[in-house]
């Protein structure tokens, strides 16, 4: 099987490890934005061969587009003279609505299949890049209405060989889950942050304050690319929690039932 990752950071780079490590033969050819970034994969022996140029990605059997999503639709674009009719395409995107439609754009729309491998580190780049990452983790897929998912079948092999679990939703249902699931998560590290930067000692912190500061250390460039594409539904994210977070404030005010508020959340988290 010939796989072809564009966009060899974190994710990219974790990927072309995971498929090299498998014992059956699966050869790997990367494209990076830039030509140092190649070579940089080629020494990690994230990919068997790498390049800027699409191109050399026109015999792959699937191609993995692995960039931050603001460049996505510009890939899928170039991409679709760069390899044949019957190459599958596939993503790994946290935001899925605006991928699926920038695929039918495609001569043959239903050769992409959006994916998501919930999988990641707090810091990103090819050297943080790690085979393992995948391991147990759920690795959704957003077909649009109606499609064959079939032609996918070997790949979807592929992904459960990694260790990764395949699981199927609509791209709006998943783009929801992930507001509250990573989205939110996100901007909640990012508001801690700042308010203790403003009003109290981060040196005394904790292993609970590190905790939770832990996101707000990611990718802000990332971040505000999913922000912008999933607009809605992470504003809905906050205003729930918000809403949460002020009955918290109102309880613990009162001192009325906190115990039985702080259980109820100890609870929920298992």
């Amino acid at each position: 099987m010939r796989v072809g990752i564009v966009g060899l950071g974190l994710i990219g780079g974790s990927l072309g490890l995971a498929l090299r490590r498998l014992r059956h033969s699966i050869d790997v050819t990367g494209v990076a934005k830039r030509s140092e970034g190649a070579a940089a994969a080629i020494e990690r022996g994230a990919v068997n061969r790498a390049s800027t140029d699409l191109n050399d990605l026109s015999d792959c059997d699937i191609v993995v587009i692995a960039t931050p999503i603001d460049e996505i639709a510009g890939v899928i674009e170039r991409l679709a003279p760069a390899v044949s009719p019957g190459t599958l395409i596939t993503d790994v995107a946290s935001v899925k609505q605006p991928v699926v439609r920038w695929a039918q754009r495609l001569p043959n729309p239903s050769r992409f299949l959006g994916g998501h491998p919930v999988a990641g580190k707090t810091q990103s780049g090819l050297e943080e890049s790690d085979a393992g990452i995948f391991d147990q983790e759920p690795w959704i897929f957003t077909p649009s209405e109606g499609q064959d998912v079939r032609p996918f079948d070997t790949w979807l092999e592929v992904v459960r060989a990694i260790g990764a679990t395949p699981t199927f939703m609509r791209a709006d249902v998943h783009d929801q889950q992930m507001a509250f699931l990573s989205h939110l998560a996100f901007a909640i590290s990012s508001a801690f942050a700042e308010t203790v930067q403003k009003h109290a000692d981060p040196t005394l912190g904790g292993p609970g304050y590190r905790g939770l500061v832990r996101l707000a250390g990611g990718d802000p460039a990332m971040y505000e690319a999913i922000a912008r594409e999933n607009r809605n539904a992470m504003v809905d994210a906050i205003d729930r929690f918000d809403a949460v977070l002020h009955r918290y404030r109102q309880r613990i005010g009162s001192g009325s039932k906190v115990k039985e508020l702080f259980g109820g959340a100890v609870h929920a988290a298992r």
